[in-house]
């Protein structure tokens, strides 16, 4: 165990603890913040229930638990609205645009030789929607190779279509995929569940999930490559909100509490 984590372990028994792990980020090895007293954590902030928009505020399962991370660290947090692509691939890491990016960001093996990533603290599958009057009713309609498929650009939904021959529409978010499915532009969406369900909600009289392609993806949060300070102080503050309730709470706020 490190240093850093031993201090985490003790962060909710010593108001203390927070300087003192603040003083961790700053040693050798990788630890230290982008900016001083801040945890940089960027987002693309087009994806609820993980990530969205109140006026310049991102908010969400995502931005709530950056949130305890930055609290843990005993530090404030500054929020980077970013495309997927940059977080997904690593730039903007390796930029120090952020101390970590958390966007639901699916931990994969190639990813994980661009970032280092923390324990899993979220499982989803894909949802496949479509519009109610398609006509369109089964998985394998929806994917037979027919229809315009639609997805967000680097993303697993994509990669899942490409794999099986799709040759999906990219979208820069969601949801503009979900408008171009409402208007008729596209025939399906592939998308995770959870923000599958916020397109259903954004546009009930229009959008059916028509099934689930079962993938078992984890979402887990990014550092730079070598930042194991940072990392194991991430990781010390993912197994507090397991353990104590606060990630069920965060969950459950945002309508995503997993079964």
């Amino acid at each position: 165990m490190s240093r850093c984590r031993t201090i985490m372990a003790a962060v909710a028994l010593s108001a203390a603890g927070g300087l003192l792990l603040s003083g961790c980020t700053s040693t050798e090895g990788g630890g230290k913040l982008i900016e001083e007293g801040s945890l940089t954590a960027c987002s693309e902030a087009s994806y609820p229930p993980f990530e969205q928009t109140t006026g310049d505020k991102v908010e969400g399962i995502d931005a709530d638990i950056s949130a305890e991370i930055a609290k843990d660290l005993g530090v404030d947090l500054k929020q980077v609205n970013t495309a997927f692509e940059g977080l997904q691939s690593g730039q903007d890491l390796d930029n120090k645009k952020c101390d970590i990016a958390i966007s639901a960001i699916t931990i994969t093996d190639e990813r994980k030789t661009k970032m280092d990533f923390s324990d899993p603290y979220y499982h989803d599958d894909l949802a496949v929607i479509t519009r109610k009057d398609s006509g369109i009713t089964t998985v394998d309609e929806a994917t037979d190779g027919t229809r315009k498929v639609g997805v967000q650009q680097a993303t697993t939904g994509e990669d899942w279509a490409n794999e099986h021959g799709l040759n999906p529409q990219q979208f820069e978010d969601a949801s503009m995929a979900a408008e171009s499915l409402d208007n008729g532009s596209i025939d399906v969406v592939i998308d995770q569940v959870a923000p599958s369900n916020e397109h259903l909600k954004k546009y009930p009289d229009t959008l059916v999930k028509i099934g689930t392609i079962p993938t078992d993806e984890t979402y887990g949060i990014a550092v730079r490559k070598g930042n194991t300070e940072l990392l194991d102080s991430v990781n010390a503050t993912i197994e507090r909100i397991k353990g104590d309730g606060t990630l069920d709470g965060i969950l459950q706020k945002w309508g995503a509490a997993e079964s």
